[in-house]
């Protein structure tokens, strides 16, 4: 399975496959990116914003043949010539646009973030640090956990903008919750099957961050439902068969 389109080896490796164009005029190098009219899934539309972003343009045109010859939009279409071949190479070309975002998130202020969101951000790491603070995993957890939480944002970014945003106003009250109200639960309500589904959990919990999770969870599902009852019922139901 390809690797993501991100770093040096990776553009290196697939730039020995095209040794063949560095014999053709300069033009017809990168004259037409290759199935530049194909439909993009939304990951590899975000994926090739990112890989030809200025900022990454600039980073990797060490790598690009007679990159001096070239204007900086010749290279941004040589670079997204390159990845969408690449793409097309990939055993699964959403999971290879996935990494490839994942890996490439430093060039993400391309896509500018809605101000709740860029409010949310550090509140979600805040909670990813706390969780792991009572396990032995580490640093690499939580970022990790923040790659995938962002690659999921900046997708959706591109897919449902509305959507980012209801997520992020949501997540931001959520994490302003006081989980250690007494009367979180009268505050928050569950229908009868979610909570007998999340007292039944509550039981098997060891962990303080466990508890705190557990927690988010209900006052996630009861805030982001609270206006459709119905479909919270379904939830529940889903949740415990």
């Amino acid at each position: 399975m390809k690797s993501a389109f991100t770093c040096s080896s990776a553009f290196c490796a697939l730039l020995s496959s095209l040794l063949f164009a560095l014999t053709l005029p300069f033009n017809a190098v990168h004259a037409a990116p290759a199935n530049e009219h194909a439909v993009l899934a939304p990951e590899c539309k975000v994926a090739l914003r990112l890989v030809t972003s200025p900022d990454y343009v600039s980073d990797h045109q060490g790598e690009i043949p007679d990159a001096d010859k070239m204007d900086e939009s010749s290279k941004g279409l040589f670079i997204g010539n390159v990845f969408r071949q690449s793409m097309a190479r990939a055993d699964s070309e959403e999971q290879f646009c996935g990494n490839t975002i994942r890996e490439n998130l430093r060039y993400r202020t391309v896509i500018p973030f809605p101000p709740p969101c860029v409010e949310f951000i550090p509140l979600l790491k805040k909670s990813f640090d706390d969780k792991v603070a009572f396990t032995n995993e580490g640093a690499s957890s939580v970022q990790n956990k923040m790659n995938d939480s962002l690659a999921e944002m900046l997708v959706l970014a591109e897919t449902a903008p509305a959507q980012l945003v209801t997520r992020c106003e949501v997540g931001i009250k959520v994490m302003h919750v006081d989980l250690n109200d007494r009367h979180l639960k009268e505050k928050y309500p569950l229908p009868v099957t979610c909570e007998a589904f999340f007292n039944e959990i509550e039981k098997t919990l060891i962990l303080p961050a466990q508890l705190e999770t557990l927690k988010r969870q209900r006052v996630l599902l009861s805030i982001e439902n609270k206006n459709t009852p119905k479909k919270m019922d379904e939830i529940c139901e889903e949740m415990t068969r």
